[in-house]
């Protein structure tokens, strides 16, 4: 008959293990969870493969032990627990109440010995205990009812044999080893100048410590003599303190330790905190916060149709049509109030689809979905613009957490409402039962609207994402016209180009290699020609090609410049020059990026399929690639940039006197900077010292060190940190504003850009440095650029209006950093010329006036 079986579970040992074995794992808030993680794994492991009948955590208490007061210095030399693995402890207890597992400890006493004394108890009734541990000291408890099982590595030690096999002693033995080799872990000294072999050497052939004091003088080899002649006292201190006791006043309480099923809703809301998804969905009850209201089709859902027009509200979902088009298709719409029947639509009856389209221009109050760009495209032009009232729950959750990164509906609605939604890849938000998603929306709109609210992101929320969606859904249907022809020939041009690099590298290596290689690339640059090699990478321990490798070998050697200039003409003609031909939409002979709204925490648009903001600008081939940007016959591109805006904003955020006078009375920034910091040396070469003052100028912005100063201006850091200090010599109230901002951070755990938009920066009391330098230069640069950003969406949604006011056929077509790209037929350039310096240049109110370069041309090159 098989004996039930009592599972003692190490606490600390696992919590430490788990810890050092999942690095840099954190939730999107940046809170630490690799030893949350690591444990949790460990103990639903140990739970469904060994299935004990009873289970128990041991942990210490704090506080003095009973081997304190034998040994002052017990535990002296151990470090600290890291402050990130403190942080998670609380959350670890949680781990274990959630699976209802005891936690039990004694207070002058160690989870050794609570282990000890409960493997005691329960082998004396007859149970069979499993110490769940990796230390050897525990193998001492090893006998014929207690075995000691490691989880990690797998394997079990359930009698003598296996003891011995292990360390090479009995159990009996253990301690008496440990007296011997002492523990540095545990500050147990041991016998001076008796290691490891040695103690085992002695304990084998004398059988104990008693012994081996006893016999002292029979120890062949001199040290370990000398050593138990005139430690003896010590030696025994040491096996005492490694001794695990065995008689703590404590009960075996079965019931308490019986094996449980976990609290589902509390680890729900647990995992779901640590955005362990996996576990979350494991822990997902079904059916939870699910709408079971009855939905109406054909005539009924028409009818209902009529009474939801009525309402100030409605929450409505798409689904896509499966086929992957570049824009989806909308089959169906679902659509309801905030109670009551949903009303489901086949929109590929006219009928219904003519009824849903008079809905939305006419009807309808606020209407909300969630990703209302993707519908809007999917329901055509004119069907979902006109007169209504948007709503977008996706932009709201963006708004209130824009570090997460993810705004699937799927995500959101399985963290904060408990809805589990059936993905479907070719559906924005997933192919579920629609009225499931309109549940899963109308939720969590319903828990947003008070939150944005709270956190004054309501003006962010209405007067500027919101009024932008329109804007970005008419800039993706216009696309831009790409001529592949200009881009076939530049394509022959840059093979030719990269044929040329790559005999010249080959020269310079003196054989021939694959240059796209990191490895063998390597091996030519630092063994075969013996360059300087200063990194690894971390996953090969090989030598590291990276780019800034490779720019700092450039400076003194021809290979690594070659090779960089090789890498960038690969990349620009792999990415852009042989790709986009390919992107040309059939139907408008033009190529369509799209916009993302959710796609950076500062607020910045992103660019995707293609990425058309990361065309460089600064380098030929990077304009020769704009070159193949024109407009149609007959009209002219148009392109509005923002002059030096983000130094703009800090003038206007950090009230500083010498930057707001430089732009109020129009003079060239820069050259400004630098009389300021370099005086009369600045007169003597101006370009120089100019370009110098560029690099401070926005290097400050982006808290730019000594050290990364004097990277890119080649000074060494001792001058390059002068000419910080010159810097805030004059421009006292930027560094009073840069102090503020990073204080202001530190207390709230967020900063805001001028019109409110709030961005965490969870990182700001990281024990790592690196970390926390990272989220000082962040809490800096995002109220400048997260502004920048407002503003030019604020520009983008003026100019969008005053060419619709006025009835032009000029398009938006292109956002790019702080540049607009507009189509204007010819005689509408002039009109439009004026309106878009207009809108950007009234985007907002600053305290230096906002300013906007004007260009015309026939591609997008000649903007510059």
């Amino acid at each position: 008959m098989n004996r039930k079986r009592l599972y003692l579970i190490d606490g600390m040992s696992h919590i430490y293990r788990a810890y050092y074995a999942i690095r840099n794992l954190s939730n999107s808030k940046g809170f630490p969870t690799n030893a949350i993680f690591g444990f949790t794994g460990m103990l639903r492991k140990l739970i469904d493969e060994e299935e004990p009948d009873y289970l128990g955590v041991a942990i210490d208490r704090e506080g003095p032990t009973v081997r304190h007061e034998k040994l002052e210095t017990y535990k002296a030399t151990r470090k600290p627990m890291p402050d990130d693995l403190v942080q998670q402890l609380p959350h670890i207890m949680r781990v274990c109440e959630v699976f209802r597992v005891p936690v039990i400890g004694c207070p002058g006493y160690e989870a050794d010995d609570v282990i000890g004394t409960l493997a005691k108890l329960a082998a004396s009734r007859g149970l069979e205990a499993v110490i769940v541990t990796g230390d050897k000291d525990m193998l001492q408890l090893v006998s014929e009812n207690v075995s000691v099982l490691d989880t990690m590595k797998d394997f079990r030690i359930d009698d003598a044999q296996g003891v011995i096999d292990k360390i090479g002693v009995r159990p009996e033995q253990v301690a008496d080893l440990l007296g011997l080799w002492g523990d540095s872990s545990d500050n147990i000294p041991g016998a001076p100048g008796i290691g490891e072999k040695g103690a085992l050497e002695l304990i084998r052939a004398y059988g104990s410590i008693e012994q081996c004091l006893e016999r002292w003088e029979e120890v062949k080899r001199k040290s370990y003599r000398e050593s138990l002649r005139d430690n003896g006292e010590l030696i025994r201190l040491s096996r005492d303190l490694a001794t695990i006791r065995q008689d703590l006043p404590l009960e075996l309480n079965l019931a308490d330790l019986a094996l449980q099923e976990p609290d589902r809703q509390a680890a729900f809301d647990l995992f779901a905190e640590m955005e362990f998804k996996s576990l979350m969905q494991e822990f997902l009850d079904e059916g939870r916060g699910q709408d079971d209201t009855e939905s109406l089709r054909g005539n009924a859902a028409l009818k209902g149709l009529e009474a939801l027009a009525k309402e100030p509200r409605v929450y409505f979902a798409v689904k896509f049509n499966g086929a992957k088009v570049a824009i989806p298709r909308a089959d169906k719409v679902c659509v309801q109030a905030r109670s009551g029947a949903a009303c489901e639509l086949d929109l590929g009856r006219e009928q219904e689809r003519a009824e849903w389209r008079r809905f939305l221009e006419e009807g309808a109050g606020e209407t909300i979905c969630w990703d209302a760009k993707t519908i809007m495209l999917a329901l055509g032009p004119g069907e979902w613009e006109q007169g209504t009232r948007i709503g977008d729950a996706m932009l709201m959750t963006f708004l209130a957490s824009p570090h997460i990164g993810d705004y699937s509906l799927k995500r959101w609605a399985l963290e904060q409402l408990h809805i589990s939604l059936e993905e479907d890849a070719n559906l924005p938000g997933g192919n579920s039962g629609l009225q499931a998603e309109v549940s899963a929306i109308r939720g969590i709109h319903t828990l947003l609207e008070p939150q944005l609210e709270a956190q004054g992101l309501r003006r962010v929320y209405e007067d500027i994402e919101l009024p932008l969606v329109p804007v970005l859904a008419d800039m993706e249907r216009a696309g831009v016209r790409v001529c592949s022809k200009r881009l076939g020939q530049l394509s022959a041009e840059m093979e030719a180009e990269i044929g040329r690099l790559t005999g010249e590298i080959y020269e310079a290596a003196g054989t021939e290699f694959n240059i796209n290689s990191p490895k063998q690339l390597g091996e030519v640059l630092f063994e075969r020609l013996n360059l300087p090699a200063t990194k690894k990478t971390r996953k090969t321990k090989g030598y590291s090609t990276d780019q800034s490798v490779l720019e700092d070998l450039a400076e003194n050697y021809e290979l690594p410049k070659l090779v960089l200039e090789y890498r960038h003409l690969a990349k620009l003609k792999s990415t852009y020059v042989d790709t986009l031909p390919g992107l040309i939409r059939k139907e408008t002979g033009r190529v369509h990026t799209s916009f993302n709204q959710t796609g950076a925490a500062t607020g910045r648009l992103s660019s995707t399929a293609p990425n058309l903001q990361n065309i460089p600008v600064r380098t030929e081939i990077g304009r020769k690639i704009r070159e193949a940007f024109i407009p149609e016959e007959g009209n002219r591109l148009v392109s509005a940039d923002y002059s030096q805006v983000e130094l703009r904003i800090l003038a206007h955020l950090s009230e500083d006197e010498v930057l707001i006078d430089a732009f109020r009375n129009q003079e060239d920034v820069h050259e400004r900077t630098a009389r300021e910091v370099f005086g009369k040396a600045a007169e003597q070469n101006r370009a120089e010292y100019r370009r110098r003052a560029k690099v401070i100028n926005f290097g400050i912005v982006y808290g730019l060190s000594a050290f990364g100063l004097a990277q890119r201006l080649k000074l060494d850091k001792d001058e390059a940190q002068t000419f910080i200090d010159a810097y805030f010599e004059r421009y006292k109230g930027v560094r009073t504003w840069l102090d503020r901002t990073v204080e202001e951070a530190r207390k709230t755990g967020v900063v805001r850009t001028l019109f409110g938009r709030l961005r965490p920066i969870p990182d700001i009391h990281s024990a790592n440095y690196n970390l926390r330098q990272f989220a000082e230069r962040t809490a800096v640069n995002t109220p400048i650029q997260g502004t920048a950003a407002d503003i030019m969406k604020l520009a983008m949604i003026r100019t969008h209006k005053s060419l619709r006011d006025n009835k032009m056929s000029t398009r938006l077509l292109l956002q790019v950093h702080d540049e607009l790209v507009l189509e204007a037929p010819e005689d509408e350039v002039q009109k439009v010329s004026e309106l878009v310096l207009e809108a950007m240049q009234g985007a907002a109110e600053l305290s230096v006036p906002l300013a906007a370069d004007l260009n015309v041309a026939d591609n997008w090159k000649d903007m510059k």
